[in-house]
């Protein structure tokens, strides 16, 4: 199989080169990739089960590494902090990342939402008191990071505000296609699909049909993407954990979809088997999320960037352990109900979130312990509502 040409049509990560809007260069890039795209074919079709034409096929689909750039800038009275959110991970320590308010330098010191995420999307910071405090008082604030900024607005007599780059704006979850592309996938994800009628077991085309279909519109082909997946893991049992955990990705990212063209501040994902959770930070001023019913074994330390989350339900998964629940200023109640906790110490985490004040422990071994009770109020003094 020749592959000579990929290098004039495509970048590094398989994605076509920007041609600066030159409808002749497009054209020509199109082509090229066409050509390379038919090559592939053939090879597939002559041998299915050969992966090494898949892979590079996969490749040839790939996109570009998405720019570093902050992709939201969260603000709040209350606790006169400020949450700053980029589009990848990032270490904030290393570079220059500085704040201004109403036009004036701020010395602030930086972290990450979770001590184990040196590199993180999401850095906070707490304002100096007085800053931002006064309800009647409108601020600017403009966030600088190497060669770019963002500008966020505090209006008087509101109590937070935040400017930011939906899932949506970044096209995070499909490739930012051309028509001229969009066309080109359309006729591959054609060419898959008579394939897998000839070999309906085979792992490889089943995988790239969902793949194209995430790149052409994840919600449209979303009951046909889960019908794959089923396929896959029946198939392909010795990867049933990949293919839940990439599931549980694609699911979590329709919701997040779903959730923004809705408007809405809650996310309802329950009884969907996620086994993994993934693009939190896209869930920053979520206040409400009901995850339960799934296969989670644990709250992971990303969990710590749902910064704005007031009630966690999670109840009826097999999680073990809370590290993410860290330092979430608005936390209020969780729901641990049919879990695995069982120790008082693996409820460490909860400490730090100084407004929890409502607490189901229903159905863990911990709720057994006889001294429950009297290490759970030294622990976590806030709770007043503890259910066991």
């Amino acid at each position: 199989m020749m592959i000579v040409t990929i290098d004039t049509c495509s970048g590094d990560d398989g994605d076509v080169i920007d041609s600066d809007g030159d409808p002749v260069m497009m054209s020509l890039m199109m082509s090229l990739l066409s050509s390379e795209y038919e090559l592939v074919q053939n090879a597939f079709f002559t041998d299915p089960n050969d992966q090494s034409a898949w892979f590079y096929y996969r490749w040839l689909l790939g996109r570009a590494e998405r720019e570093e750039v902050i992709s939201c800038v969260f603000i709040s009275r209350e606790g006169e902090h400020l949450v700053v959110a980029f589009s990848r991970p990032v270490n904030a320590l290393s570079g220059e990342l500085v704040l201004f308010v109403d036009g004036q330098p701020v010395q602030v010191d930086w972290r990450s939402a979770h001590p184990r995420l040196q590199y993180c999307p999401l850095w906070l910071c707490q304002l100096p008191p007085g800053t931002v405090s006064e309800q009647s008082v409108e601020h600017s604030v403009t966030v600088h990071w190497e060669d770019g900024r963002r500008e966020c607005a505090l209006y008087a007599g509101r109590t937070e505000s935040w400017c930011r780059d939906t899932a949506t704006d970044q096209e995070l979850f499909r490739s930012d296609l051309s028509v001229e592309k969009t066309s080109v996938l359309q006729s591959e994800l054609q060419s898959c699909t008579q394939l897998l009628e000839l070999e309906p077991d085979n792992k490889w085309c089943v995988l790239t049909i969902i793949l194209l279909m995430r790149a052409l519109d994840p919600l449209g082909y979303e009951r046909e993407t889960l019908e794959h997946f089923n396929t896959l893991k029946s198939v392909d049992s010795m990867r049933v954990a990949y293919y839940s955990d990439l599931c549980s990705k694609f699911l979590i990212e329709n919701t997040i979809l779903k959730m923004e063209y809705a408007e809405a501040r809650v996310f309802i994902l329950s009884g969907k088997n996620l086994t993994t959770l993934s693009h939190l930070d896209q869930l920053l001023l979520v206040t409400h999320i009901n995850l339960s019913s799934n296969q989670l074994r644990t709250l992971p330390p990303h969990v710590a960037m749902l910064q704005c989350l007031e009630v966690l339900e999670v109840e009826d998964n097999q999680i073990d352990n809370v590290d993410g629940l860290y330092h979430l200023p608005r936390l209020e109640e969780v729901c641990l109900r049919n879990n695995r906790i069982g120790k008082v110490s693996d409820l460490r985490p909860l400490a730090t979130c100084p407004k929890l004040f409502k607490l189901d422990l229903r159905g863990n071994a911990v709720a057994e312990l006889a001294e429950l009770q009297s290490e759970l109020a030294e622990l976590l003094p806030t709770v007043r509502e503890l259910l066991f």
